[in-house]
């Protein structure tokens, strides 16, 4: 990642642990949390979104929650829930979700992410840097 980017991993279950990892991942404030699970799909009806909005939150990092294709078919397998190819779950502070699915026959994918600088102003319309906003 480029400067001025934090980024920090999880690993499987230190993503639903709110206690030490969260407090820990909230004091280091990273822009990017990276989850790396052995679990099934990625959707958004499961527990990895759940737990990956809370990050998102507060205190506002991205979220990607990246597992493996080995449990994904064996969760397929079981017939309890429809077919799922979703290897990885993006999320940030915008309430925006997108299920990154692998292609039937892929055995790896290639994720390439961006950084887009955003800039945010205070209440009192201070900007990142610390310098006075114009009004309006």
């Amino acid at each position: 990642m480029r400067g001025g980017a934090s980024v920090t991993t999880l690993i499987c279950e230190d993503l639903a642990r709110s206690d030490p990892c969260q407090e820990l991942v909230r004091g280091i404030g990273p822009n990017f949390v990276v989850a790396l699970l052995m679990d099934g799909p990625q959707l958004r009806s499961r527990w990895p979104a759940r737990y990956g909005t809370v990050l998102a939150d507060d205190p506002g990092s991205s979220v990607l929650t990246v597992t493996s294709l080995g449990p994904i078919q064996r969760s397929n397998e079981t017939g309890a829930f429809p077919p799922a190819n979703q290897i990885a779950l993006f999320q940030d502070d915008t309430r925006k979700m997108a299920e990154i699915q692998i292609p039937i026959y892929a055995q790896a994918m290639c994720l390439i992410l961006q950084s887009t600088k955003l800039y945010e102003r205070t209440l009192d319309g201070r900007t990142d840097d610390g310098s006075p906003g114009h009004g309006g």
